[in-house]
């Protein structure tokens, strides 16, 4: 069975007890706020004109001088766009998924070979593969695995994982009623149970109201020798991006944890990625040291292990959210913002939707919603090329013709190694 000492983290206990600096992280936290107040970016103002007036019918037009503001969360989403350009790719290899591709749920999002959980349950078992990578870093307090919803052929790897790295918290941050999205890898019932590779999974009981949002399932795993550890499976569809304080329940648990938390999504690059990107930035404000863009970094940072990571602008100023709500009782929100995030949320509202007529929650306050109109120039976009390209590389050569274009070789290439993490 756990102990108790897998749910106190000597790590997180040593920081509190030898390195907790308040006023230092309090100085921080002014300095994340200033900086997000100041990093704006201009966007157009949509519907508004100067001088919008017609001089004559037919030899003079109106004036469409169109107004601009200057705006924190087209800051923001001018940051994103900067992570998700070619030029701060970071190139990785993905053998491993690439040859286990009917365990993968998209082709679109590689495994990282050097950051991905290899199996050694049972010992001797050639097939090591699944789709997870780990987030270990000297910054944060515990340890993280992000994976993708598991699949019918993947129930029996999913375990071995759990098993394998003695998880005490499984998160699950989507609905369970949808079963092309996750397959049902866990018993539901008190009671029920499943086996597989030799692991007998019980269910020992449901807990709904232990939380507003989740499900919390208590399963119990036996395994050889009858060793048994028990796992928290806490299931809840965290799609809402007005819930700025769940995220920080759930981080709270996993940070107190000494053990690997597992979190996944459907294909674990979108709210399970917001979550650690969130942890990364907290953990970032506490221990040290300042960076001008905190969030920025993190989400780049995260993708060194898990690439893709975070898909969309929303789920960009999620983020952002949930550290403001972490740092709200220390130094209040940045000046301006929330001003500004309601002016971009009644904005975004106007855009084209697909919304479940059924939902209380209106699909532009989604994070994942159904169709997201920012994930649509994706769907015909050929892969990611496996190097960086400088941004001007082709400037000032000849047009390639329109056949050899696809076929044609970059002019400038870096190098393929790099420094995790590190922005160019």
């Amino acid at each position: 069975m756990a102990s108790l000492n897998d749910y106190q983290n000597i790590e997180l206990l040593s920081f509190f007890n030898k390195s907790w600096e308040s006023w230092r992280i309090k100085r921080r936290c002014e300095i994340f706020n200033k900086r997000i107040s100041q990093d704006r970016d201009r966007v157009r103002v949509h519907g508004h004109f100067y001088n919008n007036i017609y001089l004559g019918k037919r030899i003079f037009g109106p004036a469409r001088k169109q107004v601009f503001k200057y705006s924190i969360v087209g800051g923001m989403e001018r940051r994103f766009e900067i992570i998700d350009n070619q030029v701060n790719h970071l190139p990785f290899t993905h053998e491993a998924s690439d040859k286990y591709k009917e365990k993968c749920r998209s082709e679109r999002v590689k495994c990282r070979d050097d950051t991905r959980v290899v199996l050694q349950y049972p010992h001797g078992d050639s097939h090591n593969f699944i789709h997870a990578n780990r987030v270990a870093s000297p910054l944060l307090f515990n340890e993280f695995i992000i994976t993708q919803a598991p699949m019918e052929n993947t129930i029996g790897d999913f375990w071995r994982m759990i098993w394998q790295e003695e998880v005490r918290y499984i998160f699950m941050v989507i609905s369970r009623k949808d079963r092309s999205r996750c397959a049902r890898y866990w018993p539901r019932e008190k009671g029920q149970g499943i086996e597989v590779y030799g692991l007998q999974i019980m269910n020992e009981g449901v807990d709904e109201n232990k939380d507003p949002l989740f499900r919390v399932t208590t399963l119990s795993i036996t395994g050889p020798g009858l060793k048994r550890i028990c796992v928290e499976h806490w299931q809840g569809n965290m799609n809402n991006s007005s819930n700025v304080q769940t995220p920080l329940r759930i981080l709270q648990l996993a940070r107190n944890c000494s053990r690997p938390t597992v979190i996944h999504d459907n294909l674990g690059i979108s709210r399970a990625a917001t979550l650690i990107a969130a942890e990364i930035t907290i953990c970032n404000l506490l221990k040290g040291p300042t960076c001008k863009h905190p969030v920025q970094w993190a989400v780049h940072y995260l993708r060194s292990f898990r690439a893709c990571a975070v898909e969309t602008p929303m789920q960009y100023i999620f983020i952002h959210r949930i550290v403001m709500q972490f740092i709200r009782p220390l130094v209040g929100d940045p000046e301006g913002f929330q001003e500004d995030y309601l002016r971009w949320l009644d904005e975004r509202s106007r855009r084209t939707f697909v919304s479940d007529i059924d939902s209380e929650i209106p699909a532009y306050r989604l994070l994942s919603p159904p169709i997201d109109p920012d994930l649509l120039p994706l769907v015909r976009r050929d892969d990611r090329p496996e190097h960086r390209r400088e941004i001007h590389a082709y400037i000032g050569e000849l047009p390639l013709p329109l056949d050899d274009a696809k076929n044609a070789e970059p002019i400038f290439q870096f190098p393929m190694a790099f420094p995790r993490g590190k922005h160019y």
